[in-house]
């Protein structure tokens, strides 16, 4: 085997891994370099090469990852449960925090502008939140939510346990997953429970559009599971799999069409992640739409038939903190 496509010891179950894709660059937001992934023999668990240091993840995202932080207002407005046969139909019922419980104590990891914790306080929960961005302190400090800048991994809330702890996207995000399992099991009660969803790299789409996969997301994705490589981490870290399976946002399908016809530079942002392009007349837009509409239509029995057989671009988990 060649050195330059072999990365031995699989962070979850320490096989060996081969290269997987190559020169992925980010043209979401236009950082500078091209990446690699290396997938696990056994497990199947992805992982980027190089990754960005630990110590500079802030100043990175801060540069070319900024957070959409909205006024108290518009958070107020936005926050809104929508009905489950609307989340169900649309594929947005991968949001963790839509599956607490009321009268529970519930953390919500990534809470950005506070959208989640307003939420979790309308379905009757006591919410807390943990956001690195320093901006989400000035509206959580106006809408009255708690707050913690910075990680799970600090001591956040050391007096606080939670019923639930939830993560909607953040896990790929995390540079070691397995420490990011544990502190969250740290943090629950006993028989706590955690939902988290994150992408599917065995997802239809992800073998469909290989390369072009909208979810390799590099450098801000870390790591890329699936189902086999989740369930050896979450045994590793104390859990048990309460319920696991897939589920595909319409918006991320249509969006995964729209960069086949990308062509991506690195270093650039590309034109198909603007939701609105102002050099287009008003006509393009309106037929844009229209298209849009049609095309979401033809595609909510397909993705629901994905799901279905587990072969969706997200998965959504429940996990048990084992007790011991």
């Amino acid at each position: 085997m060649k050195k330059d496509i072999v990365e031995k010891n699989c962070l979850i179950c320490k096989s060996p891994c081969k290269i997987f894709q190559k020169n992925i660059f980010d043209d979401r937001y236009g950082a500078p370099g091209k990446y690699s992934i290396y997938k696990c023999s056994d497990c199947g668990y992805g992982r980027i090469k190089p990754l960005i240091d630990q110590e500079k993840i802030g100043k990175f995202y801060s540069e070319y990852y900024p957070l959409n932080l909205k006024t108290a207002e518009q958070v107020k407005k936005e926050a809104n449960i929508k009905p489950k046969w609307l989340a169900w139909l649309m594929g947005t019922n991968n949001t963790a925090h839509w599956l607490i419980k009321p009268k529970s104590t519930v953390l919500d990891i990534g809470s950005a502008s506070g959208i989640s914790l307003m939420e979790i306080k309308k379905m009757g929960g006591d919410a807390y939140g943990v956001e690195p961005n320093p901006s989400a302190q000035k509206i959580a400090k106006k809408l009255g939510l708690h707050v913690y800048e910075g990680f799970i991994t600090d001591n956040l809330f050391p007096k606080q346990e939670f019923d639930f702890i939830t993560a909607s996207q953040v896990l790929e995000h995390d540079p070691n997953p397995k420490t990011f399992l544990e502190a969250i099991r740290k943090k629950l009660k006993k028989n706590g429970i955690a939902i988290l969803s994150f992408p599917n790299c065995d997802s239809i789409y992800r073998k469909i559009f290989k390369k072009k996969w909208i979810n390799w997301h590099v450098p801000y994705h870390c790591n890329f599971f699936t189902k086999t490589s989740f369930i050896k981490i979450t045994k590793f870290t104390g859990y048990k799999v309460l319920k696991m399976q897939t589920v595909t946002p319409n918006i991320w399908t249509i969006l995964q069409v729209r960069r086949l016809f990308a062509k991506p530079e690195e270093g650039k942002k590309d034109a198909i992640w603007k939701v609105h392009n102002k050099s287009l007349g008003g006509v393009t837009i309106i037929i844009l739409k229209l298209l849009r509409n049609i095309i979401m239509v033809v595609l909510i029995p397909i993705n629901r038939l994905i799901d279905l057989f587990g072969q969706g671009d997200s998965f959504i988990v429940v996990l048990e903190k084992k007790y011991e």
